[in-house]
């Protein structure tokens, strides 16, 4: 490997970090092992402990830290030492989803600014948003290397052919409660898409006729409950709004313990790109039982145009059927 500039990396949770020292300590150790100057981490540490979100902790033991402080101060650390070359690895899917979202500006801003980031993920639509060239590895063959919209491509007919995709859970679960987690009163436990077979879907693409299943459990028995699905920009606005009420017309009665609905959406019209999902109970214009942002939905590229040019984010969000025509003359 031939490497030409300064290289930061963080390839795992405490990477560079010693457990008995403090936030503040491991900064300046963490700084020091990425090849900073003491000057210049003096000159950058209240951004960098201000972007990790940690300044209640900074000078608490990290030992005490979650995974999910380790990964924001690591990152943090690394992201301002201004590499010429960055390595993440897919220790982001620690954190939690806003800080992925920061951190994917973060990594956004350093590729603009004509540094090098090299991004290993399992995340379509981070992969999508961020590279431009693209290597597919499988048990340390590559397997493709070319544009990111063919490399992802490569990646779903690899992901197709397994049976679980990353982190164990299966590719068209797009939610799952965690396991332990406190029970509460109304909550979602599981959103999975199929197709309109009633098969699992673990890959999406424009125009793909979906339907999404989303499975609650209650405590008690609601007369009157809506199911809110929401698919929002990372960090944007909200593109599509979908509910059982008030802007569909079915009517629920929350029944006491595990049930579900189904939404059919025909030709799903979002480009290709990434998407957060938001998902709730409610009793309709009225209060909420449960929200919560569950997850990120990647649409895959389609040429549903046959023009040779597949809609995609950031160019538009929404792929229309339609018809060009010129009116006789």
């Amino acid at each position: 490997v031939i490497m030409r500039g300064r290289v930061a990396s963080l390839l795992e949770v405490g990477t560079g970090f010693h457990p008995e020292l403090s936030g503040r300590e491991n900064i300046y150790l963490n700084g020091a092992i990425l090849g900073m100057k003491k000057s210049e981490i003096d000159r950058k540490f209240d951004e960098i402990v201000s972007f990790a979100e940690v300044d209640a902790f900074i000078d608490t033991p990290v030992k005490r830290y979650s995974s999910g402080m380790y990964v924001r101060l690591a990152f943090a650390v690394a992201a301002h030492l201004e590499p010429e070359i960055l390595i993440i690895d897919e220790v982001l899917a620690v954190g939690d989803l806003a800080f992925q979202k920061k951190c994917l500006g973060k990594m956004d801003e350093v590729a603009r600014g004509g540094r090098t980031v090299i991004f290993v993920s399992h995340n379509m639509g981070a992969v999508s948003q961020l590279c431009e060239t693209v290597a597919v590895l499988d048990a340390g063959r590559m397997l493709f290397r070319g544009s990111a919209e063919e490399g992802v491509e490569t990646f779903s007919r690899q992901l197709l052919g397994t049976a679980n995709g990353s982190g164990g859970r299966l590719p068209h679960v797009i939610y799952c409660a965690p396991e332990g987690a406190p029970a509460e009163p109304s909550a979602i436990t599981r959103i999975e898409m199929l197709d309109a077979n009633g098969r699992p879907k673990g890959v999406v693409a424009t125009w793909d006729t979906i339907v999404i299943r989303i499975v609650f459990s209650c405590e008690k028995r609601i007369l009157r409950g809506s199911v809110v699905l929401r698919f929002d920009l990372p960090a944007g606005p909200t593109v599509i709004l979908l509910s059982t009420q008030p802007d569909g017309a079915l009517p629920l009665t929350f029944e006491v313990g595990e049930q579900y609905v189904e939404c059919a959406i025909e030709k799903l019209p979002l480009a290709a790109g990434q998407y957060m999902i938001h998902a709730g109970l409610a009793i309709p214009n009225a209060e909420w039982l449960w929200r919560k942002e569950i997850g990120f939905l990647t649409v895959m590229p389609a040429d549903v145009y046959e023009s040779g040019l597949a809609p995609k984010v950031p160019r538009t969000l929404i792929a229309l059927k339609h018809t060009w025509m010129r009116p006789k003359q």
